[in-house]
């Protein structure tokens, strides 16, 4: 009896082993296909005029780290100094006001949070 409990509980640890593993492979492939959603819709909207259409092709995502520390950067690889002016606004040292036109947060908080309710589901067993 003892015999047959130990090999419950070795398939036990072997089940929760694989679910962990299937969990992890499964949440790391959907931050990176939300890197990649973010990506596309920056490429996107990125304003578009005389002086910005350079932007367009500077935008690169940089993954850092592996597993659960995996992280991916979002960034111009070229033109990092002037996106935040854009982003942001700022007053011109003429003095006057050039507003803000946003593009990077809105990409930001259209797709994390469905990125974060698709990992508990992930999580939870569900499917994406």
């Amino acid at each position: 009896m003892s015999d047959s409990i130990d090999k419950l509980g070795l398939n036990l640890s072997d089940l929760i082993e694989r679910y962990g593993i299937e969990v992890k492979n499964e949440a790391l492939e959907l931050l990176d296909k939300t890197a990649d959603k973010i990506l596309d819709y920056i490429k996107k909207n990125v304003p578009k005029g005389q002086s910005y259409h350079h932007l367009v092709d500077s935008f690169v995502k940089t993954p850092s780290g592996d597993g659960a520390k995996k992280v991916i950067y979002i960034s111009s690889k070229s033109k990092g100094r002037l996106v935040h002016l854009i982003e942001l606004g700022f007053k011109h040292k003429s003095g006057r006001h050039v507003a803000a036109r946003p593009f990077l947060r809105p990409a930001y908080d259209s797709f994390t949070p469905e990125m974060l309710e698709e990992i508990k589901n992930i999580i939870n067993g569900g499917s994406i």
